[in-house]
């Protein structure tokens, strides 16, 4: 095995090349070497290859997730370019797409929507977890708004995890994770997941199980005190997740397909714990002139501790959906024209927040509230001549309190050469106030006090936030080489905030938001539109596949996003302006295998104050890990490695800072039969 050098965080961006120091001689690409091109399913309403897909997509393999434990799926959505994570609270990272907020990222399981909002609305960190990671076949991530085909909460983007198929066999799994941390302070980890799939009678019935638990101990004393005789601020949380799985699929012929699945998923977020049950009946039907889709998903939502320290508010949230699809190609107009549609309700029951303002009329006349839309779609793919295809869609969308709104989009796809494709679109979207925010029954303390602070509500006044988008791009494939490069720039109005707020009641009547006092004296203040934000960048990735044994992988983002509501534009927290990822991988044979990544984040804004003056920032830092597997059989292996070599793991001496996970040590078990 060849020496390896280790770059330190002394000059981060250093990190990202040390793997290619330590290469060999490059030999060139095998060009007999075939390569599986991707294929997606987020990006238009029909499968498509990457190069082909009207948007800018990135997917992250089977084979890339197995490379590492991974307890969050924002872990692995961080190393995709143009995706940055949300740090609030030193939370569970929230995913962020092209430096539009957490909000703004449509989560998908199979296509079906993932959205725990209204049941936790401080801050959903829930959302990238319902899925165990060793079930996941492949995860799609659109880079761009998808409002014309997804609605509300995609104006930033997709992310839709795919699961494994049930086979025309049967299969067994099993993989078990043991997470160590150098500093005994810190909190060690594990993950034990198991599934088995196959027919029980075959090509007509078949069943797939899963089962997993993964847990991470809270850190203890990692962080030290900013001054003597303070406290120090809390690392990384405890995490508990449990989940069971079931999933039937019937084909009663050759040309239709049933699904039936059910979830129950538990995640503990260090005390506060969601419970999830989900239900989805779907068909997919074959026909001469058409194919369609049609799903029911029924999802329940338990939170059984409430969103307040110390407290114990429970509320549970249902969301039911009925969407279909209808794809009719034109062969001789050269199209394919989808038209569907979506019925969804969402309801809340919440004894604590749900109640009206303590002290008035209607306090606690009543805990519930809903709230239905429906929407139409329809999009038009057109194939102008053997190189050059334009999509072009709209979704109309009919929100109960807030109207009617229109999404179009428009993109452009031209091969310019076998090799190079040029790509370019031009999007609306939109995004509806959430069921609290739009609820003027809805509310709860702020301000850090339960009894001394503000309180917050909700409103019907506020208008959904739109936004315009625009992109171009270019890209290649060839022999062992592919990459692309993509220029974006959003701008986002109206956005919906609850920032401006204050304990203060002598100044809270001259907040704009400000809608009076609660008996007890304390000051209330409503959801508003105030905020207007503009994001622009570039993506740069590729892969290079060198010979049989290496392949290297790199990405890289420049993110530019600001608040541009006031006189002055303010940066946006936790977006770094430059990211940058790189992954290399050596297999000398068949049993052995080898990656090394590094991960750098620049300079970022962890706080902003609304006046602009006294940010803080965090100093730009890079993560480098290494591991190394072995296949043992055909039906064992082995991967072990260190996470965090260089021990990246700054003091947190702010409330608004976040710890890195410090230097560790992994092995991983896996089964397969």
């Amino acid at each position: 095995m060849p020496s390896t050098s280790v770059c330190f965080p002394r000059r981060p961006l250093t990190t990202l090349v040390c793997g290619l120091l330590a290469l060999p001689g490059l030999a060139h690409a095998d060009p007999q070497e075939a390569t599986l091109k991707p294929v997606v399913v987020t990006a238009s309403s029909v499968e498509q290859s990457l190069r082909d897909a009207p948007a800018s997509v990135s997917v992250i393999t089977r084979e890339d997730i197995a490379k590492r434990p991974v307890q969050e799926l924002a872990e692995l959505l961080g190393t995709v370019e143009g995706v940055t994570l949300s740090r609030s609270g030193n939370q569970v990272p929230g995913v962020q797409i092209r430096g539009l907020g957490q909000a703004y990222t449509l989560m998908l399981i199979d296509g079906k929507r993932v959205n725990s909002t209204n049941a936790m609305f401080r801050g959903n960190d829930y959302d990238t977890g319902w899925v165990p990671v060793s079930e996941i076949e492949r995860i799609e991530v659109v880079r761009g708004p998808m409002s014309s085909l997804y609605g509300s909460d995609a104006i930033g983007g997709v992310v839709n995890v795919i699961t494994r198929k049930v086979g025309k066999t049967w299969r067994a799994s099993a993989r078990t994770d043991l997470v160590l941390q150098e500093n005994r302070e810190a909190g060690d980890s594990r993950l034990v997941s198991v599934s088995a799939s196959g027919p029980l009678i075959a090509d007509v019935l078949g069943v797939r199980l899963t089962a997993s638990h993964d847990h991470r101990e809270p850190d203890g004393a990692i962080n030290t005190p900013a001054t003597p005789g303070a406290s120090a601020q809390p690392g990384l949380q405890l995490l508990d997740n449990r989940q069971l799985g079931a999933l039937f699929t019937w084909t009663p012929h050759a040309q239709h397909e049933i699904k039936l699945s059910h979830d129950d998923s538990r995640r503990n977020h260090s005390g506060f714990v969601l419970e999830r049950q989900a239900t989805s009946l779907s068909h997919h039907g074959r026909y001469g002139f058409a194919t369609s889709d049609v799903t029911l998903n029924l999802d329940r939502t338990r939170n059984r501790v409430g969103m307040i320290t110390g407290q114990s508010n429970p509320n549970v949230a249902d969301s039911h959906s009925l969407d279909g699809k209808l794809m009719l190609p034109w062969d001789s107009a050269r199209q394919m024209i989808t038209l569907g549609g979506e019925l969804r309700r969402d309801k809340l029951s919440d004894p604590t927040n749900l109640t009206g303002w303590p002290g008035t009329a209607s306090y606690r006349a009543s805990s519930h509230a809903e709230v239905s839309q429906r929407a139409f779609f329809v999009e038009d793919e057109f194939q102008l001549s053997d190189t050059l295809k334009l999509t072009v869609g709209n979704r109309y969308d009919d929100h109960e309190n807030f109207g009617g709104h229109h999404s179009p989009r428009a993109y452009l796809v031209w091969h310019a050469t076998p090799e190079i494709s040029f790509k370019g679109g031009w999007a609306k979207a939109f995004r509806a106030p959430t069921l609290l925010q739009g609820s003027p029954n809805w509310g709860s303390v702020s301000c850090g006090s339960a009894t001394a602070g503000c309180y917050i509500v909700g409103t019907p006044k506020l208008k959904p936030e739109t936004s315009t988008s625009k992109e171009i791009g270019v890209r290649y494939e060839g022999a062992g080489i592919s990459g692309g490069l993509t220029l974006f720039d959003n701008q986002l109005k109206d956005m919906i905030s609850i920032d401006s707020r204050t304990a203060n009641r002598t100044l809270a009547p001259s907040y704009s938001n400000f809608v009076g006092y609660l008996p007890d004296g304390r000051p209330i203040f409503a959801y508003q539109n105030i905020a207007s934000v503009r994001s622009k960048g570039l993506e740069l990735g590729g892969r290079l596949t060198l010979n049989r044994q290496w392949q290297l992988s790199a990405n890289y983002t420049y993110t530019d996003a600001k608040n541009t509501s006031g006189s002055s534009k303010l940066p946006l927290t936790y977006r770094p302006k430059h990211a940058a990822n790189i992954s290399v991988d050596w297999q000398p044979n068949d049993q052995w295998s080898f990656n090394t990544t590094a991960r750098y984040s620049g300079l970022q804004y962890i706080n902003v104050p609304a006046n602009g003056q006294n940010m803080l920032t965090k100093a730009a830092y890079s993560v480098a890990d290494l591991s190394v597997g072995y296949r043992i059989d055909k039906h064992f292996s082995v991967r072990a490695g260190v996470l965090n070599l260089t021990d990246q793991n700054d003091n947190r001496s702010q409330s608004t800072d976040f710890n890195e996970d410090g230097r560790r040590y992994f092995v991983s078990l896996s089964a397969d039969f």
